[in-house]
């Protein structure tokens, strides 16, 4: 592993300067020595970190989940793709099975498997939902009519199709993109799924014109925790997303139809925010309430696309076009713009990883630096680094070598230091990766690789 005080750029040590050809006896006892080492290596113990292994080509999608990879991959026989479970100590297949056509990954737990495809039944928007027992591949049940929202370690959290769909209703000759617009929501009903045997252990049925927010623990890998309705009235009922059940109610101030509402955040503290923004139909901007009081706090005038989201516990964000503007969460007060980042990809404490989301599809998010939030000043400038895995307490980050090769490390939030563990061969372009503990697989244009983290101090 290596420290890099990444202030400077990283550039590629110089080749060193070659020696004397040795003599034939010499490069002989070398190259006995040489076997004899490597038979000794191979009987020992796997290195601590790097490589584990790695799948050349035809991997479609791989997550990491209890001691196991999950993936999906072409297959050259049969016309959909085939849906495996590795060993992720060492590649070892455990489970094999071909899928259809159109069936994809989409959820890789330590307990179960949950492929998608499309409900061609024509009951609107909806999918079937095929889940797999993680250990063995053995299907376990399936669903269809259902639209996938999350899941949780207790359940699948789904939408029932509806045969009016939702829709949005624009007047395009007086279209204003700066104008909130509602989408019309008939009655729907929200279904709790046991993960092990699809029966419904909670049922909540959404009234007609009211609003639903989910909150996710992770949302790259949809685990849902909870989810919110506001009704047109301004009730606000939070439900446990495990078991469906109410755990409060807030009356704000304001009644009509919400375009959009987010409520409740949680920040790199674990901590639930207490503030509601409510971007209300037909209006310009949003209002931001105190959840506890219901009481309306301020007007915010910018446009819901790029709306309010929390990122510490006195200052709201929003990214604007061509930076990042901060507000009090009280006040609307601006308290600092800061230009070139659009989106913050981690908290720690008063610390944010900032970056942008410009060109993402070549690259990921492209890091700027460490930001102290209570002045918005840089306290470390990241240069040429892109976002893996930003979350948690030790975002993983990458930096490309060449056309071919990139470095992958661990930030430090706090110091800005970022700790490389690998050097990557066969990067093309931008990754898609999971972590599971200290195992970390990647997907580049086809291509697996599987890794060992570092462990963090």
């Amino acid at each position: 592993m290596i420290e890099l005080d990444v202030s400077t750029p990283w550039e590629p040590p110089e080749r060193p300067a070659p020696r004397r050809r040795l003599r034939a006896r010499w490069v002989a006892v070398a190259a006995v020595l040489a076997v004899t080492l490597g038979v000794l290596a191979a009987g020992g113990p796997r290195p601590d970190t790097g490589l584990l292994f790695s799948v050349d080509f035809q991997v479609l999608r791989a997550q990491a989940s209890g001691g196991r990879i999950f993936l999906a991959r072409y297959q050259l026989t049969g016309p959909g793709p085939m849906i495996e479970a590795r060993r992720a100590s060492d590649g070892t297949v455990l489970w094999q099975r071909p899928a259809e056509v159109d069936q994809q990954l989409i959820v890789a737990g330590s307990d179960v498997v949950i492929l998608m495809s499309e409900d061609r039944t024509g009951r609107g928007d909806s999918s079937v939902l095929v889940v797999l027992d993680a250990a063995t591949g053995r299907e376990l049940w399936s669903r269809s009519g259902v639209t996938f929202n999350g899941t949780n370690p207790d359940v699948m959290v789904v939408q029932e199709a509806r045969d009016t769909p939702a829709g949005l209703v624009i007047d395009k000759a007086d279209y204003d993109s700066g104008v909130n617009h509602a989408w019309v929501q008939p009655q729907r009903r929200l279904l709790g799924l046991d993960l092990r045997t699809g029966a419904t252990v909670w049922d909540v049925t959404v009234a007609e014109g009211s609003d639903v927010n989910l909150s996710w623990d992770s949302p790259s890998q949809a685990r849902i925790n909870r989810f919110d309705v506001l009704t047109r009235t301004g009730q606000l009922t939070r439900r446990d997303a495990r078991t469906g059940a109410v755990t409060s109610t807030h009356q704000l101030d304001w009644s009509g139809t919400s375009a959009m509402f987010s409520a409740g955040w949680v920040d790199g503290s674990g901590r639930t925010a207490d503030r509601i923004v409510v971007y209300p139909d037909g209006q310009r901007g949003a209002v931001v309430y105190d959840l506890t009081t219901g009481r309306q706090l301020f007007r915010w005038p910018g446009e819901l696309n790029n709306g309010l989201f929390r990122c510490t516990d006195r200052l709201l964000c929003s990214g604007v076009e061509g930076g990042l503007d901060a507000v009090d969460s009280t006040t609307g007060e601006r308290r600092w713009h800061l230009s070139g980042s659009d989106g913050i990809l981690d908290f720690a404490g008063d610390r944010l990883l900032v970056g942008s989301w410009r060109n993402p599809v070549a690259t990921g998010p492209r890091i700027a630096g460490i930001v102290d939030a209570r002045t918005g000043a840089f306290v470390r400038k990241l240069t040429g680094w892109y976002a893996l895995l930003p979350g948690g307490d030790r975002p993983l980050l990458w930096r490309p070598v060449d056309k071919r090769t990139a470095l992958l490390g661990q930030l430090d939030p706090a110091t800005g230091l970022i700790t490389v563990f690998v050097r990557a061969e066969n990067w093309f372009g931008n990754p898609e990766c999971s972590v599971d503990g200290r195992t970390l697989v990647c997907v580049v244009v086809g291509g697996l690789s599987v890794w060992r983290l570092p462990n963090r101090h």
